[in-house]
């Protein structure tokens, strides 16, 4: 049961959460909703194992921060945060079963995955008991609210809005023939293809000479590099993501191909690149650099704080996005003075352009995912990423 919150407010930092769908009365239920005499329980429906772990870590890690940043300047409205965390093993059929048990443990807001695919089932869970459900940094539209119903969010940036990032940064390199190798196993990959080669074609002079399915099982692609050997292609854009990402890499590099590739958000981080030795001509964008070199200094004292907090450095930009997280949810609880969902998804739509450790990063009533937020573009050169880039809305706003 969601319960309100009736002490007076106090200055926070906020959190961000995710509303999802489920048959609730989104007029009455706050009218239901009874005092909270405890601390407010975060659940966290994420990966701790498998390969999804890589992109859940950081995320967990940056809300663990956020928490504790929260918790010492005394909670929201006098009430401490807690995360719970179940595993749901990079299984898509264990994320209801995981999303029910932690609301049985009091879970009144819940983080899920940061996939539509792999986090839907966690967030329908809990958008069924209205309880606000999040992504950290899944990018495909359908987590949102005409999927997933008016209590579902994702703090990550939308797949087409990376990619049309990424595709005009492409065209501004002087590349004019795009080749794609899709990948299809997941909505995220799909639509970043579709959304790079809508905005690459879009420019003059510029065309997609041909693309490619590649998938996650293929152990060979030696027909893949053939293909794009022959169009001429002077950009390679790699829809996909790892372990099956770097494997075409590998072989591709090693085939002799060293055209520009460019790619999205999730092959952020180093975790992969020793799979891929000397790695250069290579570009994604992030949410920002890991390395000590992002444009933001703030960017730069969050990963020492990470480094300092846990042993060692984060593996992807995605935990600002968990501390982002956090921070919305905590600014909507203590505007809606109540953890029940349809209030607090109120709360959160009516943020504005919040300013968070990840960026301006805002929510409409019928608009659940960023589209807006800047993103850097990283170059790997050396087997080494570094900001080149800054990019929002498909136009640069700044170099490096």
């Amino acid at each position: 049961m969601r319960r309100a919150i009736v002490l007076p407010a106090i200055g926070i930092l906020g959190l961000t959460m995710a509303a999802g769908c489920g048959g609730h009365d989104m007029g009455a239920s706050s009218a239901k909703a009874k005092p909270l005499d405890g601390p407010i329980v975060i659940g966290m429906a994420v990966a701790r194992s498998g390969f999804a772990a890589s992109y859940d870590l950081g995320p967990s890690r940056g809300a663990e921060l956020a928490v504790a940043d929260i918790n010492a300047r005394g909670g929201v409205l006098g009430h401490r945060l807690e995360l719970k965390y179940g595993d749901t093993k990079s299984d898509r059929a264990l994320g209801t079963t995981v999303g029910i048990d932690l609301l049985s443990h009091g879970a009144e807001v819940m983080l899920v995955t940061c996939d539509f695919d792999l986090g839907s089932p966690a967030a329908i869970a809990a958008t069924s008991k209205n309880v606000v459900a999040v992504s950290p940094c899944a990018g495909s539209s359908q987590f949102g609210v005409p999927t997933l119903g008016p209590l579902a969010y994702s703090l990550g940036t939308m797949s087409a809005a990376g990619a049309t990032n990424v595709a005009q940064f492409a065209y501004d390199r002087g590349y004019r023939k795009a080749y794609l190798w899709r990948d299809p196993s997941v909505t995220h990959t799909k639509e970043t293809c579709s959304a790079f080669e809508s905005r690459f074609g879009s420019q003059p002079q510029a065309k997609v000479v041909g693309s490619d399915t590649i998938q996650q099982k293929d152990t060979s692609f030696a027909g893949q590099i053939a293909r794009l050997r022959k169009s001429g292609a002077d950009v390679l854009e790699l829809c996909s993501y790892n372990p099956g990402a770097a494997t075409a890499l590998r072989q591709l590099r090693a085939a002799g191909v060293d055209i520009p590739v460019t790619s999205h958000v999730g092959m952020d981080g180093d975790y992969w690149l020793k799979g891929v030795p000397n790695l250069k001509n290579f570009y994604y964008d992030a949410f920002g650099s890991l390395y000590g070199d992002d444009p933001r200094a703030s960017v730069n004292d969050f990963f020492s704080r990470y480094k300092a907090k846990f042993g060692e450095p984060a593996v992807t930009s995605f935990a600002l996005t968990g501390y982002a997280t956090i921070q919305v949810i905590a600014k909507a609880i203590e505007t809606a003075q109540t953890t029940d969902g349809a209030a607090l998804a109120k709360a959160i739509d009516g943020l504005g352009s919040y300013e968070t450790i990840a960026g301006p990063t805002g929510f409409g009533a019928k608009q659940h995912i960023v589209t807006g937020r800047p993103a850097v573009i990283m170059g790997v050169e050396g087997g080494r990423g570094k900001p080149v880039a800054t990019y929002a809305g498909g136009r640069k706003t700044a170099e490096g």
